[in-house]
């Protein structure tokens, strides 16, 4: 398979300026591996939520082990490994399709119908039920609504996860002119610049005193080391002659500055939330470690050890992705705004796990139900005006692109 494979990128690349070695990913490839790592990043943001955003018993998570405590506290670093397969799988798409004629027009147009209607349709629905934050739904449509703090505009609960879609969409807006105007080793010069940037710029904003939550996490120029990585994976497996032992020692020399940073950060808080050390570094040792297994991921894809990522499950989480990241947390609002009306404002009798269940149960089957109706109702019938915008080669599709962009 990997001869055959070879073979035909060989024959889409006369040039041999990307011919294909033994783990080259062939334009045609569709990696379901990936669509594991989606499932387990918008599972840790759900869980977090359900756990933590909103109103709770006091004690409702008492009875949870101190570990599994610290590793749902955590969810918000999915957003991080969305980041990454953003930063992995756009990069693809544009290489790919670089020399494509109508190259621009194409993916933007691309880009737009899978965005978009579910965006836009999300804000009108969202805009109704929180009444008195129009000033942040007008923001959220002109993608500006990670930087909705520097307008000194109240961020509403339940939209507030529109922060992480503007600065992908800054990257969709960037990207494309700089992989088409640089060459494969300018960009990757780039994209390392960017990562060792991305924490000193955080750094600072945290010694100027700049807001953690609001500022330092979301706006754009702080949080563009993950798809920066995901940029470096995506030019590496584009490489010639990358070979299994190449991508070894990408994945170990990722966790290796992973360690270092842990090590020599420890003293200063590098492990807290705070801390400047913490704020400017945590992001990239969440990052570093999940670009590592990523890429062992993608060197061992079809293997045994790799088939939880290509599960059943795992690929109808992913593909509902996208709209469970954006409507999850206003569906929990919902919830606990709904509960008094019933006459179930107090769930002291459920105990603390039973108030955690209930929550996860009655969420979770809304937001699928409302993924899946997007799904069916909204995106794919969008999703096929995809053909009238082909990247017109005669390469297949570009990577990435049976595989939505991650959100």
């Amino acid at each position: 398979m990997q001869r055959i494979d070879s073979e035909r990128s060989a024959a889409v690349n006369p040039s041999g300026l990307a011919s294909a070695p033994v783990l080259r990913l062939s334009s045609s490839t569709r990696v379901a591996e990936l669509d594991g790592f989606r499932a387990i990043a918008v599972s840790m943001v759900f869980i977090l939520h359900i756990c933590f955003a909103s109103k709770l018993p006091a004690d409702a998570l008492s009875w949870m082990p101190g570990l599994l405590f610290q590793f749902i506290s955590h969810g918000w670093l999915g957003v991080d490994l969305f980041f990454v397969l953003s930063g992995l799988l756009i990069t693809g798409i544009l290489l790919d399709s670089k020399e494509s004629p109508g190259f621009f027009q194409s993916f933007y147009a691309r880009r737009a119908l899978r965005i978009l209607p579910l965006y836009f349709a999300c804000i009108a629905v969202m805009a109704l039920c929180y009444r008195g934050a129009g000033d942040y739904f007008s923001l959220a449509s002109l993608f500006l609504a990670n930087f909705s703090s520097a307008f000194g505009v109240r961020q509403p609960h339940g939209p507030g996860v529109f922060w992480s879609l503007a600065v992908e969409e800054h990257f969709y807006l960037l990207w494309p002119i700089l992989v088409f105007v640089c060459g494969r080793r300018m960009l990757l010069a780039i994209s390392i610049a960017v990562i060792i940037a991305s924490p000193v710029l955080r750094g600072m904003g945290a010694l100027l005193g700049m807001e953690p939550e609001t500022q330092i996490y979301q706006y754009s120029f702080f949080r563009c080391d993950g798809l920066a990585l995901g940029a470096v994976i995506a030019i590496a497996f584009r490489a010639r002659g990358f070979s299994k032992t190449a991508a070894w020692k990408l994945a170990a020399s990722m966790l290796a500055v992973d360690i270092l940073i842990t090590a020599l950060g420890w003293r200063y808080g590098v492990m807290g939330r705070q801390t400047t050390a913490a704020l400017a570094l945590r992001y990239s040792q969440a990052q570093l470690l999940f670009g590592a297994l990523i890429v062992l991921a993608l060197t061992y894809r079809g293997a045994r050890a790799t088939w939880p990522l290509r599960c059943r499950a795992a690929g109808f989480i992913a593909e509902l992705s996208f709209c469970i990241y954006l409507v999850h947390l206003a569906l929990i609002d919902l919830y606990v705004a709904v509960l008094p009306r019933l006459g179930m404002s107090d769930l002291q009798a459920l105990g603390p796990v039973g108030c955690i269940v209930l929550r996860a149960c009655v969420v979770g089957m809304a937001t699928l139900a409302v993924a899946m109706l997007s799904r069916r109702y909204l995106e794919l019938p969008m999703l096929s005006l995809k053909t009238r915008f082909a990247y017109r080669s005669a390469r297949p599709a570009p990577l990435g692109e049976t595989i939505p962009a991650v959100r």
